[in-house]
């Protein structure tokens, strides 16, 4: 029996490298199927990366079989391909697989597109020997196929089995990615996530050997990016940091892989620490996720999600620091029961808390199989949404095939009209760009950490001043505010995805002198030489030094703000700059952005008087402001 694989993943890319992702689950299912019925088939083509489907139809028109890996960023290019296979080939058995085949929707599906013959529900291995026994056995194969998960992960591997040593072979100049899994399941339940529904609950082990061989493999064959599968690696900690002391010694004999990647483990970053330790000493790794999504409990609750209490994030983030780790934290918007209010104070704790690095924001995405895509629950939140172009692929489009790959997403809740969403990512992208991207960072620390003001009026007060600003910054935030409201609206756009994040970063840069004028006028009442240092931390990094800063603030700032009137007395504070920069003006306003997470450009401000000294204004002047 002729076969094909088709699983084209987006491509790879970075400063670091571009390269491309071995099909690594299609071949899972594939190398299972094979080692119980050995010389049955015969491998005709492995499709990784997306081919005109003209020239990649006409190449499968004599395959028996096609099997097609399907997720967000290769679905409608994987439609449009069977589609025009079974037009050059009428007799094809064409089978679908992967987490974009829809329990909720599957009669949908399966009326849908009907030149599709068979459907693979939840794990691949066993459904697909199911199929293949049917074929051997009367010719025929059911429309949809829905095995029991895998009891024993002993099972091949594509990797040790040879099945990608001619595609390695055949490809010498690209560097490659790709998936190692050390154990399938996950506890959790989130409602926004597919993984829990698709794996149940418990989770299973791969052997260790097995474990141990593939990575051998992965080093010997110069494999560049390894991304760890597991929902939450680092669950198992002695387990985990056995595997990755391999990691470092396959690494250390070959040079690769040079980079490792992971789902952390949700709820003990504790485990997790030893680990990025580990691979943050040899280059690995530089940063370690801290995935809250939401602050707020009822929305907590509503996604059946639990955080840890901002106790223990905050002596996280303390002891993240105290390793020298970087991290970053990411955020979902908007998801069930979150408000303009929550959201807002949500990012303020989380700047509270110890996250000035890095943060990101995801839009609520509706994957096929999470519970948040059930109509039940979409309609018990208000969910409206909308599919956006190019929000995960990226670049990864044909420009002769025209085919786009959108993902659907949430752009209003019974709690957020589409209005409040588009403030709520306005309000993230000015904290991204401002505070994480160093513009106002050192003056936010410092006001907060004085008493003299808190995160959240800080940045209540910016994003006010940028809504009504009529000058250059002004109109640029605008600019942004229409790119996202198109995009989201489902209209074309420049800007997709992630880059809507960092569009505002790069005009703020390109109109620098505004941008300084802007903060100053701001912020004008804030100490003149605590305002240079900020400047200088974006423009001029060879003239920081440790700064010591002492003033008397009036209760001008306050009545300006809000109408109360006060004392606030001296508060002496020394800003250190922890970190050598780039002397490169350029290069270090690139890292400032995109290494934030890895640790550069760090500093921190210790107080010589400490807050006792300043006037702090009661719980009732922050909360009514």
């Amino acid at each position: 029996m002729q076969i094909s694989l088709v699983q084209p993943n987006f491509r790879q890319g970075g400063k670091t490298f571009e390269g491309y992702w071995l099909p690594h689950s299609i071949a899972c299912v594939y190398t299972y199927v094979e080692d119980k019925n050995p010389d049955y088939f015969d491998l005709n083509k492995v499709i990784f990366r997306r081919e005109g489907v003209v020239n990649a139809s006409k190449s499968m028109r004599n395959d028996d079989i096609v099997l097609f890996s399907n997720y967000m960023w290769n679905w409608q290019y994987n439609l449009e391909l069977s589609k025009r296979l079974r037009e050059v080939n009428p007799d094809v058995i064409i089978v679908f697989g992967g987490p974009q085949v829809s329990e909720f929707r599957l009669e949908e599906q399966t009326e849908q597109y009907d030149w599709v013959d068979s459907w693979v529900v939840s794990e691949g291995e066993l459904s697909f020997e199911l199929l293949i026994d049917n074929l051997r056995n009367n010719g025929k194969v059911e429309k949809i196929y829905k095995a029991r998960r895998l009891d024993d992960l002993d099972i091949p591997s594509p990797y040790t089995n040879g099945f990608f040593d001619s595609m390695l072979k055949d490809n010498p100049d690209i560097k490659w990615s790709t998936t190692l899994e050390t154990n399938r399941g996950c506890p959790f339940k989130c409602t926004f996530c597919d993984w829990g529904s698709l794996t149940y609950s418990k989770i299973k082990k791969f052997p260790m050997p097995k474990v141990y061989q593939e990575i051998e493999w992965l080093g010997k064959n110069k494999i560049e990016y390894i991304f760890v599968a597991d929902a939450n690696f680092g669950v198992f900690p002695p387990r985990d940091l056995q595997i990755v002391d391999v990691m470092l010694e396959v690494q250390e004999k070959y040079g690769y892989p040079k980079v490792f990647n992971a789902n952390w483990h949700k709820n003990s970053k504790q485990n997790v620490i030893p680990i990025v330790k580990k691979l943050t000493s040899n280059g690995m790794n530089r940063g370690m996720t801290l995935s809250v999504q939401s602050m707020d409990d009822d929305v907590l609750r509503a996604i059946d999600r639990k955080n840890m209490d901002i106790s223990h994030l905050k002596d996280m983030f303390d002891l993240i620091e105290k390793e020298g780790l970087g991290t970053y934290t990411e955020l979902i918007l908007p998801l069930p029961l979150e408000t303009v209010t929550s959201w807002r104070k949500g990012l303020a704790e989380i700047l509270d808390i110890g996250q000035h690095n890095s943060i990101e924001i995801w839009f609520h995405q509706l994957l096929e199989n999470a519970q948040s895509n059930h109509p039940g629950h979409k309609d018990q939140y208000g969910f409206k949404s909308v599919e956006l172009a190019g929000y995960v692929s990226g670049d990864n489009e044909l420009e002769d095939d025209g085919i786009l790959e959108r993902t659907e997403v949430v752009i209003e809740t019974s709690t957020m009209p589409f209005e409040d969403f588009i403030g709520c990512w306005m309000y993230a992208t000015m904290i991204i760009n401002f505070h994480c991207g160093g513009w106002s960072q050192l003056l936010a620390r410092y006001c907060h950490q004085s008493g003299y003001m808190n995160y959240e009026i800080f940045y209540n007060h910016l994003y006010g001043c940028l809504d009504i600003n009529r000058g250059p910054v002004g109109d640029i935030w605008r600019k942004v505010e229409s790119i996202i409201r198109n995009y989201t609206q489902g209209k074309e756009s420049p800007y997709s995805g992630h880059t809507l994040l960092w569009y505002l970063n790069r005009l703020l840069h390109e109109n620098n002198e505004a941008t300084r004028e802007f903060i100053k006028q701001t912020f004008f009442e804030l100490d003149e030489e605590l305002m240079q240092s900020q400047f200088d931390f974006m423009y001029s990094p060879d003239k920081l030094k440790d700064t010591n800063f002492t003033k008397t603030y009036g209760a001008y700032w306050f009545d300006y703000l809000k109408g109360h009137r006060g004392e606030v007395k001296r508060g002496n504070a020394t800003v250190i700059f922890e970190h050598e920069r780039s002397k490169d003006a350029e290069d270090h306003l690139e890292k400032i952005y995109f290494k934030r997470r890895f640790g550069y450009g760090k500093y921190t401000i210790n107080y010589i008087d400490g807050p006792e000294h300043l006037g702090v204004y009661p719980a009732e002047f922050y909360a009514e402001t």
